[in-house]
């Protein structure tokens, strides 16, 4: 009777063991990296220019992940829509759409008229891939005349993985 007691309590004790181990598994969780990225600059009227970006970015997680959403950012442009300096167009603006209406109207806005939003969406990454992506108007220069050339690139700029859905 001893025996089979003791039997029971390390066979439950044993258990319990399992379990806390197979509890405090380490989750797998996605991780993705920028391998490469490139800024060019594109001239989009005849005193206006903008900043796009292309580049690749793989899956170094232990999952697959899903609704990447890629951005680029300048990080001393300023907010302001001024000639002669590299500025950003952001959703956060005080101007109307009347406003952007009126900008692209005099000026032009490059490929997508009133598209002021500069992050790209990749629906799926497969652990251990790479896939493409490719983003516009990151950042913006008017010249104050038509046979002026735009200021240099920023040299602040950076592509940043927004956010991303871990696929189950």
């Amino acid at each position: 009777m001893k025996s089979r007691s003791r039997f029971l309590l390390l066979t439950i004790c044993l258990s319990m063991v399992v379990l806390c181990l197979i509890s405090c598994e380490k989750k797998k969780e996605g991780k993705l990296e920028v391998m490469e990225h490139s800024f060019t600059l594109r001239q989009f009227s005849d005193n206006g220019w903008a900043i796009d970006a292309t580049g690749k970015i793989r899956n170094v997680g232990d999952v697959d992940v899903k609704r990447v959403a890629v951005t680029g950012r300048c990080l001393n442009c300023v907010d302001v829509w001024v000639p002669g300096k590299w500025f950003v167009a952001t959703e956060q603006e005080d101007i109307t759409v009347t406003d952007k209406e009126a900008v692209v109207k005099s000026i032009g806005s490059g490929e997508e008229a009133l598209h002021f939003d500069q992050v790209d969406s990749i629906s799926y990454i497969a652990t251990g891939n790479e896939e493409d992506f490719s983003l516009k108007e990151i950042a913006y220069f008017y010249t104050p005349s038509v046979d002026s050339e735009p200021d240099p690139m920023p040299d602040s700029l950076e592509i940043e993985i927004k956010s991303f859905e871990v696929v189950d």
